[in-house]
């Protein structure tokens, strides 16, 4: 087993989220996400290569970003971006197409799938299913070429995240980072995953993202301070145990999957009302995550 705890004393300047309207801790009215990104891009056109999950990313970290108010003017280089996305999401009429131009007389042809199947794919698909581009959206988007971490897709990973960022913030190899979980969930493939493994969770779908911006300067104006964070890992066979992935603290009524702890804890922020936040998630095989957050 891994275990880690620090008290990283680190500032939180600025923090976002997306979620559906009227989502509240105990009830989700709707599963619709509303996600509008046409003003946020310096090329409209880009609008293409954008996927869902990386659209979410993107909203949240710009508006984190924003409510930062970040003006130094050496920050390109000296911001990193840390995020954790969801399960991988893929739309189910490209995968229709996939599957049927891939066989011959209903079963799999390896020829057939490398030639008419692959050659009738939208090459923009390309862009859309990998999990490293809602940080290559958010870097470009800011125009930020500091240091990056990227990991996927479970609760334990976004600490993970949270952790790199921190070690880089206190190393000096940054001064401010952007640390924050996007998941598509309301999509085809993730559906399909999870009414295999937790089919009760299935109606709690849905597609959320959260973002914070962190610092250890302290001449700028802070909203909260990182006091510790703490993991322990048990690594775990994911074909015995298929729903760890999925596990969540239950803290919400829908299901937020990987931006919990960052949905949590911005929430709470928002709110203002509690002067030290606690977020706690526990998994199978002695699994734990948990951080504490002091309100400034």
């Amino acid at each position: 087993m891994s275990a880690s705890k620090i008290d990283p004393q680190i500032n939180i300047l600025g923090f976002s989220q997306v979620i559906p309207e009227g989502m509240t801790w105990t009830d989700c009215p709707t599963r619709d996400t509303k996600i509008d990104f046409g003003t946020i891009l310096k090329d409209r056109k880009a609008s293409k290569f954008f996927s869902k999950q990386d659209s979410l990313a993107l909203i949240a970290s710009h508006n984190a970003w924003s409510m930062a108010k970040i003006e130094d003017p050496e920050y390109h280089d000296r911001t990193g971006i840390y995020l954790c996305v969801g399960i991988l999401p893929f739309e189910d009429k490209p995968l229709q197409k996939i599957a049927q131009l891939s066989q011959v007389d209903g079963v799999l042809n390896m020829q057939r799938s490398s030639t008419e199947s692959f050659n009738a794919m939208n090459p923009l698909l390309t862009f859309k299913c990998l999990p490293n581009m809602p940080l290559y959206h958010v870097s470009a988007s800011l125009g930020i070429t500091g240091r990056y971490f990227m990991t996927y897709p479970g609760i334990p990973e976004w600490f993970s995240a949270l952790e790199r960022a921190v070690f880089d913030l206190q190393s000096g190899l940054v001064d401010y980072a952007i640390v924050g979980a996007a998941a598509d969930q309301n999509n085809y493939l993730v559906q399909h995953h999870v009414r295999r493994i937790r089919p009760d969770l299935l109606d709690k779908l849905v597609d959320v993202s959260a973002s914070m911006v962190l610092t250890t300067k302290t001449n700028l104006k802070a909203i909260a301070k990182i006091k510790k964070v703490e993991t322990k890992y048990q690594a775990f066979n994911p074909l015995e145990n298929k729903s760890m992935l999925v596990q969540s603290s239950g803290q919400f009524f829908a299901h937020a999957g990987v931006v919990e702890p960052s949905l949590y804890l911005n929430l709470k922020l928002q709110e203002n009302r509690d002067k030290e936040i606690n977020y706690r998630w526990t998994g199978s095989n002695s699994n734990s995550c948990s951080m504490t957050v002091e309100m400034l």
